[in-house]
């Protein structure tokens, strides 16, 4: 049946076809001026509203910042609370406290171009505004968090307060990049498995364990106590978790012996308990662990450390 005009009153059927072109060209693609308003829906297209399209995008952006808020503070709380990182705070030297901040500003970025932290696009721009807002993220649970607990004054020691932003700003910016990427529910591109890539994974899992645990006197109270063959042990003891959590055990993520067990021992568990010594190493030096003590005494502190720190490195190659 044909359609009808809009109008009920004209009475006449809505043409399938446009009128042919005029003599001399004049109409050409034009209908009869009758046919106005005629359809085959009966509707008037519809017009998009900025607002109503705007809408999603802004719930998009609030639950992306709830999201990187709940990874700041899962990652950074153990370390918002330690007393140890209150009081070195106050007395790192500026330069140690400006190579962390390097540090953490590298790492997110490189955390963010290699599997996204929330946004769609895989552009230079893209990643770097995602690397932007994690560390924002960061920064503001970091202060909000010990400004709630009476930590800091920003209006009357902003110095201060700005040591201890910066020093907690590490677990969080990296809980905040994971929690926007991984922890939604659409979470970005899968990162592409390559050697440096899974070296770089072990890396960062390393420093988020290892900078909660760096600043507290037990490191160094075992370490006291530990002679060459305690911490000859405890060598073997974090290659076998390392090892272990990755390979053995079944763990979801849990990765195959690609090229036998001897290689990847020696390329991936080797080398991953060696970036986590090397991070708890940084991470002593820079809360000064180290001053004043012989190159033994450092190691050993180093070692110790790096068995939670190889822990995190095995965690996140299964995770991420």
């Amino acid at each position: 049946m044909p359609s009808r005009c809009l109008l009920g009153s004209v009475g006449r059927s809505c043409p399938t076809r446009r009128s042919r072109p005029e003599p001399g060209g004049r109409g050409v693609g034009r209908l009869p001026g009758w046919v106005a308003g005629c359809g085959t829906t009966g509707r008037t297209p519809a017009v998009d509203d900025p607002r109503s399209a705007a809408a999603p995008r802004r719930q998009e952006l609030g639950t992306s910042a709830g999201r990187a808020v709940g990874g700041a503070l899962l990652f950074a709380l153990p370390l918002l609370m330690t007393m140890e990182v209150w009081r070195a705070g106050l007395s790192i030297p500026r330069y140690r406290l400006a190579l962390l901040v390097l540090a953490t500003v590298v790492l997110v970025v490189l955390l963010c171009r290699f599997f996204g932290a929330g946004s769609e696009g895989t552009r230079r721009r893209d990643w770097l505004a995602d690397a932007g807002v994690a560390l924002a993220m960061a920064a503001a649970v970091a202060a909000g968090t010990m400004t709630l607990f009476g930590l800091v004054t920003p209006w009357v020691d902003w110095q201060g307060a700005l040591s201890l932003v910066a020093i907690e700003a590490l677990p969080a910016a990296v809980g905040a990049s994971y929690a926007r990427s991984q922890l939604g529910a659409g979470s970005r591109r899968p990162m592409s498995s390559t050697y440096r890539h899974e070296v770089f994974l072990m890396a960062a899992g390393a420093v988020v364990f290892a900078a909660n645990i760096a600043p507290t006197e037990e490191v160094v109270l075992i370490a006291a106590t530990a002679g060459p063959v305690r911490a000859a042990l405890l060598i073997v003891l974090s290659l076998a978790l390392m090892h272990g959590f990755v390979y053995r055990v079944g763990f979801k993520g849990q990765e195959r012996l690609e090229g036998g067990p001897v290689r990847a021992f020696l390329l991936l568990t080797t080398v991953g308990y060696a970036v986590a010594l090397a991070v708890s190493a940084y991470l002593l030096w820079t809360f000064g662990r180290f001053d004043g003590v012989d190159a033994g005494v450092a190691l050993t502190q180093a070692v110790v450390l790096a068995m939670p720190a190889s822990v995190g490195a095995a965690a996140a190659r299964l995770i991420l």
